[in-house]
């Protein structure tokens, strides 16, 4: 009997543990861009008036893992940093992908830069936002995105893709390492 209600609560767990883990890891919200209470730390701008506390315009670097960048804006909460990314396009029922990765990397450079982790970030679209978790999975996309860039830079990896709009568009490696596209393009 009491394996029974052990095994019981053990499928439920997995059930639960499944559900969880097969959730995206955004949420569509209204659209905002600060927080209530919230204090900005740091702007991707030059301001000619600068409130004391606030980094403005600076490249932040990750040495730990080769990344540098500027989010648009860095909110405090208390103790947790949010990092804010602002696109001019418009999203559907998603956030793109290029956008995730990118904001992924800022997580990265943050928890370097900061010493804190990032729990989470958004990208806020003319139309929508959402607000992105840092997940363990998004990380070990994005390094191995990173790690094929690296490859791609080397002349050590080649995707096997025939160059297409479809398929390029939101290519994080477009414009960047890549020469596929733009080469197919002329």
């Amino acid at each position: 009997m009491i394996l029974n209600v052990i095994f019981l609560f053990f499928v439920v767990y997995l059930l639960i543990q499944a559900i969880i883990e097969k959730r995206p890891p955004y949420k569509k919200m209204r659209r905002s861009i600060g927080f209530r209470g919230g204090k900005i730390i740091y702007i991707d701008k030059q301001q000619e008036v600068k409130e004391k506390g606030v980094t403005y315009g600076k490249l932040l670097k990750s040495d730990k893992y080769g990344l540098s960048g500027k989010p648009d804006y860095i909110y405090q909460l208390g103790e947790e940093l949010v990092p804010i990314e602002l696109k001019s396009s418009e999203a559907d029922d998603s956030p793109y992908y290029k956008d995730v990765m990118q904001l992924v990397a800022y997580f990265l450079i943050i928890e370097d830069v900061y010493n804190k982790k990032v729990r989470r970030g958004r990208i806020v679209y003319r139309n929508t936002m959402f607000e992105v978790y840092n997940k363990k999975y998004l990380k070990k996309e994005l390094l191995n995105l990173v790690d094929k860039m690296k490859k791609m830079k080397q002349g050590n990896y080649f995707p096997e893709i025939k160059p297409s709009f479809a398929l390029c568009r939101f290519c994080p490696c477009r414009g960047t390492v890549c020469e596929i596209y733009n080469d197919a393009s002329k």
